[in-house]
């Protein structure tokens, strides 16, 4: 059975984006080291999930840095990986999706996703999408979160999680940013 995996860049007080979905605060805390460990994640999955806001957000840009010969080689990696992988959209106003190797999702979330899961392949990855990941928490479908903690406060926020979730960190990577990248098991936590 695949693994759905969650990776999301949130900031120390739990916000996964600003009130009005701003995401400048973690960009100037990217680095190399921290494109590699992604290029390195998705290299292990096979197939993305993107909500409507992230998909319309990725996919011009993906789509041109790969056609673009003078991107950094990480970043061109990345883009090999990315535009190869398989792209499931959840969209309730697009018609269509064009990005290579996107499709829309024809069926309800959970079945969606206990289709997917039950399919050959490697692991399934959500990227962004909160509403997506709100969802796939409510209805208990994630098996693991790879939470990027930034080290900044926000005043207000969306948060990454809406529901009570029982995690269990299973490993842990600091980058020389300040972000520390947290590796959750889902499931009970025993004590």
């Amino acid at each position: 059975m695949r693994k759905l995996i969650v990776s999301m860049n949130v900031s120390l007080n739990g916000f996964m984006a600003g009130p009005h979905g701003e995401l400048d605060w973690h960009a100037s805390y990217w680095d190399e080291e921290m494109a590699r460990v992604t290029a390195s994640q998705l290299g292990d999955a096979d197939t993305l999930l993107l909500g409507r806001i992230t998909y319309c957000a990725m996919a011009p840009y993906w789509s041109a840095l790969q056609a673009n010969a003078f991107g950094a080689r990480v970043d061109m990696d990345y883009a090999d990986l990315i535009n190869r992988c398989q792209k499931v959209v959840f969209s309730k106003t697009l018609n269509a999706v064009s990005w290579q190797n996107s499709r829309l999702a024809q069926r309800s979330l959970s079945k969606e996703i206990k289709a997917l899961k039950a399919a050959a392949g490697k692991s399934i990855v959500v990227y962004g999408s909160g509403k997506l990941v709100w969802a796939l928490n409510r209805l208990n479908l994630v098996d693991e979160y790879r939470i990027w903690v930034h080290p900044v406060l926000l005043s207000k926020g969306r948060p990454l999680f809406k529901t009570k979730i029982n995690i269990r960190p299973y490993k842990t990577s600091v980058f020389n940013t300040g972000v520390v990248l947290i590796y959750y098991k889902t499931g009970a936590v025993s004590g």
